[in-house]
Order: structure tokens, then sequence, then C-alpha cells
């Protein structure tokens, strides 16, 4: 029987997305075990989205370790439980050298029948529930009584009243009038989904300015896409249009969404983090099985609309050149999205 207070390593080392998504079952963990010691890891890029969770006692950033320095600083805490929400060979073999006595993870993998005593069998690539459901299960193994006692779900992520200060200096910086509806659009994702592309996403800026040409429309980046994101404005003819490149922390970013009225983003980490805030979102999403709303869309906030190319796909993992429907995202009216999204915040509790 587990003890009221353990130590629990709860792992998630992979993309910003995944982490926001795995927060409900992080969360979950404090509801059922309010005594205990837990421990997140994280790659150091995503530390800023766990680091200010008030449930959350310890941090660790697994890329600033070389593998042995990493073992014995995970044995050093002497946790009781090992909980791997994602799992390689390296995290599995980190399971096991943990010392922890209860070991959980998903039964994915060939290491996984070697790494996690107490795993669960799991095929997400057939992707019919969402990411943190996935999630959810593992951590169900915990305590079956105790995860059906709590019916609370909680997403949310915190920012500082330092990146809420950095927002207020960027908006008088660059004298944005507060009083006009604000809409947040990140153009930029990696390579893990399918997204449109950036000239689409100018045609949408240039028409919802047309339509309402006094909204404010902020692009947002990161450092790393610096010259796309001024290139972006090019040839849009508006006062209205302005650019944050995020040179500082992602919560930064997490600030900026929570000015907004409504974000406009594609399947990736930004457009998680708007879903977390409770924002009101548009994101458009490709119909590949493994990239589906089913499993990556945004959890426990029901103001979002999917956009989706209208073919089928029996795609269930990436797209090839060969595919008729490679392109598939151009078969999107973006005057009408664009339409729709003037509409949602003029006039409508509910997108068209």
């Amino acid at each position: 029987m587990l003890k009221n207070n353990p130590v629990i390593i709860i792992s998630r080392t992979d993309r910003i997305g995944d982490l926001i998504l795995s927060i409900p079952a992080i969360k979950r963990t404090r509801d059922m075990f309010p005594e205990a010691k837990i421990i997140i890891l994280v790659r150091s890029y995503n530390y800023d989205i766990v680091r200010h969770l008030p449930y959350v006692n310890d941090i660790l950033k697994i890329d600033e370790y070389d593998k042995n320095d990493l073992i014995q600083k995970v044995k050093s805490y002497h946790p009781d439980i090992f909980i791997a929400l994602f799992t390689n060979k390296n995290i599995g073999k980190l399971s096991r050298k943990s010392g922890a006595s209860i070991r959980i993870g998903p039964l994915s993998k060939f290491h996984s029948y070697f790494s996690y005593n107490k795993g669960v069998f799991q095929k997400r690539s057939h992707s019919v529930k969402n990411e943190a459901e996935y999630n959810f299960d593992l951590i169900k193994k915990l305590d079956k009584k105790r995860f059906k006692q709590i019916h609370e779900i909680d997403s949310k992520i915190y920012y500082s009243e330092e990146n809420k200060k950095n927002i207020q200096s960027f908006f008088a910086e660059q004298k944005i009038n507060r009083n006009y509806k604000t809409i947040v659009i990140h153009p930029f994702s990696g390579k893990s989904s399918k997204n449109l592309k950036i000239e689409q996403y100018r045609k949408i800026t240039q028409f919802v300015l047309n339509q309402k040409p006094n909204y404010n429309v902020i692009i947002s980046c990161n450092n790393t896409k610096e010259k796309e994101c001024l290139r972006f404005k090019e040839g849009i003819d508006s006062e209205y249009l302005y650019l944050f490149i995020n040179k500082g922390s992602i919560l930064d970013l997490a600030a900026l969404i929570d000015t907004s009225d409504l974000f406009i983003g594609g399947s990736t980490g930004p457009t998680h983090i708007a879903g977390s805030l409770q924002k009101k979102i548009v994101a458009f999403y490709s119909k590949i099985k493994t990239q589906s709303t089913i499993r990556w869309g945004v959890f426990n906030n029901p103001n979002v609309k999917y956009i989706q190319p209208d073919n089928p796909c029996k795609r269930k993992f990436g797209c090839s050149k060969k595919c008729k429907f490679y392109d598939c995202f151009d078969r999107i009216d973006l005057f009408k999205v664009a339409k729709e999204i003037v509409q949602y915040l003029e006039n409508s509790d509910k997108l068209m």
C-alpha cells in the first residue's frame, strides 16, 4: 500500500505542447497525494512552463547533466515512484536506475517492458483519445480509487508579475491601443505537424485588417524566426499590425496571449498555452491520424474552433509528396476563415 507522503518523480521530456498536456496529470497526482514530494523532469527549454506551478516541489533539467550524473541526481531524491509520461531508452534506463519501487510508464516500446513494473499498455499512435487522457491513464495506475474521487481538471499554467510587466512595456513601446480588440497570431511551428504556409497566414491577417482596420493584430515568433517575422509584415498596409519577437521567456509569450481576445495558430506549443489560459482559439489542424484534434487538440477548453482541410485523409503518420492531398491546407478558404474570425469577435459566443 502506498504511503501518504511518497516521493514522486514525473518525467516529461519532449516538446512544449506535450508538457502542457501533461499538466492536468501532474496536478491530479498532487490532488491524490497532498503530502507527496513531487519532482518534475523536463528539458531546459520547458523549465519555465512548470517553474511557477504551485504544487511542484522541485524541477530537474535533464539536459544539464551527463547520463551518469543524472542517474545519481535522480537517485539522490530517494524516489518511491517514477512516472514516465513519455518514454525512450534513456528515460527507461533512468527509471530502472532511480531506485523507485514503483515505476509507471507506457508499455509501447520494447525497452518499456523492462523499465516499468507498473506499466500501462498504450498505442498512442491509434489516437483514440487526447494526449492528456493518455497521461491520466498512467496516473490512475497509482491508485484507481483516489483517482476516481477527484473530478476537477486543472490545466492552468502560471506566469510571473515580471512577465506581465514585460508585456505591458511592449504595449507601451508599440503604442498599442488596449481599447481595441486584440488578436495574437503565431504562424510558426515545428515540424511535428502540418500547418498553413506563412503566406496563408499573411492573407488571413490582411483579410481581417481589411474588414476591421482598427483591430490590433500581433504576430508572435521567437528570436530564431526573427527574419521571417520581419518579412511577414512586408506588404500589409495597416498601422495596427505589430510584431512580438520573443527574446525572453516563453512565459512572456504566455502573458501576451493572456491579453488577447483571440489566439490563432497551428498544432503547436503556443496554441496549447492559449488553451491553458482559457483563451478563444482558432487552430489549424491536419486530418492525419497521429496529428488529429482527437489526440493533439486543446484540452479542457471549449472555446476552440478547429479549421481542417475538407479532403479525407487516411494517412496515419506523416505526409508524402506522393500523396495527392499533400498540399491539402491549400483547400482551406482563407477569406471565409477571416470572416468567421471577425464574426466570432463581434457578434457571437460561438464560432461559425
